[in-house]
Order: C-alpha cells, then sequence, then structure tokens
C-alpha cells in the first residue's frame, strides 16, 4: 500500500534524517494545511498526530479485519485516516462500495494519484497527469500497465482489447484445461509443497494462453521474469520508497546518499522492458521457424499488417495486456488457489461434500471439462465460498477522488484515496451470516442444492465499477477447473505448519500485502481410489 510505512523506522529515512527532515517537514505541514477544508466535516476515523496524521496508526497485521472493527466502533460505514499528502478513505460495506465506486464512477475510477503541478493543458481538461507511483511511473518507466493508468481513453482502448482476447473464449480456455490436467500429472509424484504446484499451475494457465509457453518448473525462465517483476511493484505497492512519498527526491542523483533506491528502479524497469518484449519476440521468432504454438500472441501477430500504423499502436497495446495477463493475474490467483487447498484440508466434510458432487456429474469415470461450468451447484458454492473466504486482494484495488464529494453528510476530499474492505464486505454477517469466519458454501444453495438468488455472488473480490479487474472470468475459470480437476481425483488432507505440527485454524495468518495468501503449509494429496490414475493419464493424453 501507497504511503503507508513507519515513518520513524523507514532504513532509508535512518540514513539520511537531517537531509530529509527539514524538506519532509515542510512538505507535510503545506499538505496538512492545504487539504483542510472550512466548515466540512471528513468520515470518522481514529485520532492522528500533527503532520504525520495517522501514518502510526496504520495496522501491520491483518488491516482489513482492524479496519472492519474500527468502522464499527465508530458506527459507521466509512472510515477516514489522514496520511501524508493523502488521505485514505476505507468503505466497509457493500453499499456504500456500490454507492461510490459504481454510481459514482465518473469521480472514483481514478486510480491513486499525488497532487503534482498539473500543466495549463491538463489542468484545463480536469485530468491528473501523474500516475500512482513516481516509483513505478517515473523511476521504473511502468506506465504502460494499464491497471495503473488514469481513466480516459488509453485505459478504455487497452481494456478493450484485454476483453475482447481474454473473456471466455474457448482458445483460452482450452489452456486453462490443459494446465489443470498437467497440475494432476505432477501430483501424482510431486514431493515439493503445493504452493509451487499451484504458482506454476498458475503460470502454466497464462503463458500457455498468452504466449503458447508451457513452462515445465516454477523456475522457468518466463515465470522467474514475470515474478521478479511483480515481487518488484510488491515492494513499491509496500510503500517502502521515500520517493512515493516526497516525489522531489526523483532528481536526487544516484551516487548521492539515499540515492540507491534509483539503481533498484533502473533494474526493475529492465525487468518491465524485458517482461514486455521477450515473450512477445519469442512468438514472433517461433512463427518465422514455423514452431509457434497458437496462443492470443501467435493469433494477433498472424494478423497483424506490419505497414500498418494503427496496427503499430495496437501492437504496443497488445505487448502491454500480454505482459499485464500474469502480472495482474498470478498473485492473486495463486492465493486463491491455495485458500482452495487450505480450506478442503481444514474442512473434511466439505471436501466429501463437493467430491460427490463431482462424482455425480462426471459418473466417476472422466475428468472435468468446461462442458460442465456452471452445472455443479455445490462446487460451484465451493468457488463463491473460497473467494468470500479469504479474497486474494482483501483491501481491493485503490480508487482515487478526481474532485471534492459529498456523502452522507462527509466531505471526500479531491485526491482521497479510496481502498473497498473487500473482506469486511463479504464477511457482513447481515448477507452471509454469523459464521463468516468458517468454510460453509451451503450459504450460497437452497435446501434442496440449488443456487440462493438473495445470497450475491462473490464477484466484488475482483473489484468495483470501471476499475474491475478485466480478468475476472479467467480467475474464476480456473479456480473452478482446477478445483473440480483435483476433487476428481484427489484427496486433500493432514495441513501442518513449518515444523510439521498440525496447522490451528484459529492462528491462521495470511499474508499483508495487495495479493494476499495463506501461511506457508503443508498438506497429503493423494489419489482416492485405483480408477483415479487412470483418469489422470488418460486426461494428459487427451490434452
Amino acid at each position: 500500500m501507497f504511503f503507508l510505512i513507519d515513518l520513524w523506522t523507514h532504513p532509508v529515512l535512518q540514513s539520511n534524517i537531517y537531509y530529509f527532515s527539514f524538506i519532509g517537514a515542510a512538505v507535510l505541514c503545506t499538505t496538512w494545511l492545504l487539504s483542510r477544508r472550512v466548515g466540512a466535516t471528513t468520515p470518522p476515523g481514529p485520532r492522528g498526530l500533527p503532520f504525520i496524521g495517522n501514518v502510526l496508526n496504520i495496522p501491520s497485521n491483518h488491516p482489513w479485519k482492524i479496519y472492519q472493527k474500527w468502522s464499527r466502533d465508530n458506527g459507521s460505514d466509512l472510515l477516514f485516516l489522514r496520511l501524508p499528502g493523502h488521505s485514505l478513505l476505507i468503505l466497509n460495506s457493500a453499499k456504500a462500495a456500490q454507492d461510490l465506486l459504481v454510481q459514482r464512477s465518473n469521480i472514483y475510477s481514478d486510480r491513486c494519484v499525488y497532487r503534482a503541478a498539473l500543466s495549463r493543458e491538463a489542468e484545463t481538461r480536469k485530468k491528473f497527469d501523474r500516475p500512482v507511483s513516481t516509483m513505478l511511473s517515473d523511476l521504473m518507466g511502468m506506465s504502460w500497465v494499464f491497471g495503473l493508468m488514469q481513466y480516459g481513453d488509453q485505459w478504455k482502448q487497452h481494456r478493450k482489447l484485454f476483453h475482447r482476447e481474454f473473456t471466455g473464449t474457448p482458445a483460452v480456455r482450452i489452456h486453462e484445461l490443459n494446465a489443470a490436467r498437467r497440475l494432476l500429472n505432477r501430483l501424482l509424484t510431486s514431493s515439493v509443497n503445493y504452493a509451487r504446484d499451484m504458482q506454476l499451475t498458475t503460470g502454466d494457465m497464462i503463458l500457455s494462453a498468452t504466449y503458447g509457453i508451457t513452462p515445465k518448473s516454477e523456475d522457468d525462465y518466463f515465470i522467474q521474469l514475470a515474478e521478479s517483476l511483480v515481487g518488484a511493484m510488491a515492494a513499491v505497492a509496500a510503500g517502502g520508497f521515500l520517493v512515493d512519498m516526497l516525489p522531489s527526491l526523483r532528481f536526487v542523483p544516484k551516487w548521492f546518499p539515499g540515492g540507491g533506491f534509483k539503481h533498484k528502479a533502473e533494474h526493475w524497469k529492465r525487468l518491465g522492458d524485458k517482461a514486455r518484449t521477450v515473450p512477445f519476440d519469442h512468438v514472433k521468432k517461433q512463427l518465422a521457424d514455423g514452431t509457434a504454438t497458437p496462443s492470443i500472441a501467435s493469433h494477433f501477430l498472424e494478423s497483424l499488417q506490419d505497414n500498418d500504423l494503427g496496427g503499430i499502436e495496437t501492437r504496443e497495446q497488445m505487448q502491454n495486456i500480454l505482459a499485464e495477463a500474469y502480472l495482474g493475474g498470478a498473485g492473486a490467483t495463486v492465493g486463491t488457489l491455495c485458500s482452495f487447498v487450505l480450506a478442503m484440508s481444514l474442512y473434511p466434510d466439505v471436501q466429501k461434500k463437493a467430491q460427490a458432487a463431482v462424482d455425480d456429474a462426471l459418473s466417476g469415470q472422466r475428468l472435468p471439462d468446461f462442458s460442465d461450468y456452471g452445472t455443479i451447484p455445490y462446487l460451484d458454492a465451493v468457488v463463491n465460498e473460497v473467494l468470500r473466504w479469504h479474497p486474494g486482494a482483501p483491501l481491493g484495488l485503490f480508487h482515487a477522488a478526481n474532485k471534492d464529494d459529498y456523502y452522507e453528510g462527509y466531505l471526500i476530499p479531491k485526491g482521497t484515496m479510496i481502498s473497498p474492505n473487500v473482506w469486511a464486505i463479504l464477511h457482513d454477517e447481515s448477507i452471509y451470516g454469523v459464521d463468516t469466519e468458517d468454510f460453509v458454501p451451503e450459504r450460497f444453495l437452497t435446501a434442496d442444492g440449488r443456487k440462493r438468488n438473495d445470497i450475491p455472488d462473490t464477484d466484488i473480490a475482483f473489484g468495483f465499477g470501471r476499475r474491475i479487474c478485466p480478468g475476472k472470468l479467467m480467475g474464476r475459470e480456473t479456480l473452478w477447473i482446477t478445483a473440480a480437476s483435483i476433487l476428481a481425483v484427489f484427496q486433500i488432507s493432514d495441513p501442518v505448519d513449518r515444523e510439521g505440527k498440525p496447522l490451528d485454524p484459529n492462528a491462521i495468518e495470511y499474508t499483508n500485502s495487495m495479493s494476499s495468501r495463506p501461511p506457508y503449509f503443508d498438506c497429503t494429496i493423494k489419489l482416492r481410489n485405483a480408477a483415479a490414475e487412470s483418469m489422470v493419464l488418460d486426461g494428459i493424453n487427451e490434452g
């Protein structure tokens, strides 16, 4: 999360405390004074300190749970935190998120921005011209990631292209299916921690669909390239760089004390360039050699006219969305698959019911495919419950207010960061019942096993409004086909922690990151019966 650092323990600040103290105090003081509105009341929140506001109040563990508690204590769905440069508004109910991020999407569709000096042209058009992070945009050159673009024509073009290529097409589904079946084959003899298999499966699904690349292990070059860039972006999102609080520091020379962040930025910029171009060029070479595997990239390149200027522009956009498909999907999808495995190991009765439902649909004689999608209500309920129980992005994607707004009598100042507390919304007892901490797929079903229409699906796990994740359908399909395939042939049991001790369901702490995952655990995954191995091997031969 941008800005959310402890100012007094940050190593960069400690090593340059005298150099930055005057600049920092001046900037924070000025920002604080400019951010005030005479006679206006902002939503309730914890009392902060002068100049630094609520920086020291930011929870380090399970912030989504603490924000929910603070919101309840204040008797409001809104929770307001004052931070240097910008404030943060947490939306802790579906109604608040719907009212602001969907009904007023014209105000809240920008990504987080910094209060920077705007050009006259930009001021006239009422647009922000600085993306989410100085480190990401100015120094790492990541403005090509359309998830970080401000709402506008460029963002619309990228999203439209992404939606066309990735949403529910047979070309994508065949890669999802084959990757799931390769996972089953690996699980027959796998000796690594299950999470590495889930990481490889996610990379397999995305890389094979986008570039026709089938990685053989989690150490594959293309997976490591993408994972390195994901890690770099996560490091920036964790708020570890002072330049994101004081953008003027981008002018500090890299040789100057405290300028080491520029060395990292240069390295990460090269990673970003490689992530966009290397796999794309790999497909171009394979097409020239006649060895390309059908994929989104190969299909696009085959139809592209190199002498068409519009095609060249579209080619740049295609490079961007193909690279972002992995960056945007890998972290959250891996975490979601791990949550599925965790739930099945902790709730054996649920696993038995899910296996019975899959067996009934498939007659226990074949593996699932997408002709079964949407025909197994209990499995659909399991997928919904995985997304609800521990959403991959518990604090959602940040939005930003592009002008002052008022809601329920409160002022939401221009530039305020907006975070929908997805975890709190999906654990709303008035909607999902009093047992929201437990894994109960039946909450989505009627007494006779049909889908309940009065309980909303968990699509909000993928975001709200115009900023909803464009890979939503692919993410849900990936979870569904992986869960269905595993349940058809394997039994998951005996979860243990790093020390080999039985996992305590009440002591599970998910990571506090933009893509949250369960803690390390291992489990036993074994074939359900003698016929299961033949089904796995037959499925590989079919794929």
